[in-house]
């Protein structure tokens, strides 16, 4: 079993054997390293400061984990493609962890509202978000429910009919920031002028390209660029 612990400063890999404490998970992300990346991950645990973030590649690290050391996080946050490949017996187990907050980070609005829809969900008060959403938003409704709070992206409880604004996409898959990135990427630009012309920090910068990179399978800033402007002309 793999988890990624990150402290804001360094990273470490522990593996099952190693029985990592309590403290290495507070708050366990799990999901594809596509919505969940380091770079993400690792900003998320320097925003929340003496909050202990660790990420895990799938729900049966997790559980295996669990099960083998008895203890458990204080909020299990889990992407739409972990949720949607629960077994009734995983759900069964997960919904039966009463001692935890969990939270469901979606991808399409019509699984958002699923979640909230469900009502085993709505019983454990699941907080349920978006994925692709402004890092300064994510960020803050992290800090929301990583101290307790409830969070329901507001979009998902409108009634049915009614337009739901999701966080915008293109056909790739990458935000609009993204995007913006990319663009000035391909036209040369350094991170630290990409930073200066966006109004961003570099390390944001930087998760942006993690990130777009990620969706479009590229190596580097470089390549990620290169294959968007290619992709999209």
């Amino acid at each position: 079993m793999n988890m990624a612990s990150c402290d804001g400063v360094s990273s470490t890999i522990h593996t099952l054997s190693d029985q990592p404490a309590r403290g290495t998970a507070e708050i366990l992300f799990v999901g594809t390293q596509c919505n969940f990346s380091h770079s993400l991950i690792s900003v998320t645990s320097q925003e929340l400061g003496h909050i202990t973030v660790a990420a895990a590649s799938s729900f049966n690290d997790f559980r295996s984990l669990s099960e083998l050391t008895h203890e458990r996080p204080t909020l299990l946050v889990l992407d739409e493609p972990t949720m949607r490949g629960l077994t009734r017996e995983d759900r069964t187990y997960l919904l039966g962890l009463t001692d935890m907050a969990l939270a469901v980070a979606f991808c399409t609005g019509a699984f958002g509202r699923a979640c909230y829809e469900d009502e085993e969900l709505r019983r454990h008060t699941t907080s349920i978000f978006p994925l692709n959403v402004r890092l300064d938003v994510w960020l803050s409704v992290i800090k929301l429910v990583a101290h307790g709070g409830n969070y329901i992206f507001p979009e998902i409880i409108s009634p049915v009919g009614v337009a739901m604004p999701v966080p915008a996409t293109d056909e790739l898959g990458l935000t609009r920031r993204q995007q913006d990135v990319l663009r000035l990427v391909a036209d040369g630009q350094s991170n630290k002028r990409i930073a200066l012309s966006l109004g961003l920090s570099v390390h944001t910068v930087k998760l942006h390209l993690r990130n777009a990179s990620l969706r479009l399978g590229a190596h580097n800033r470089t390549e990620a660029a290169m294959r968007y402007r290619a992709l999209r002309s």
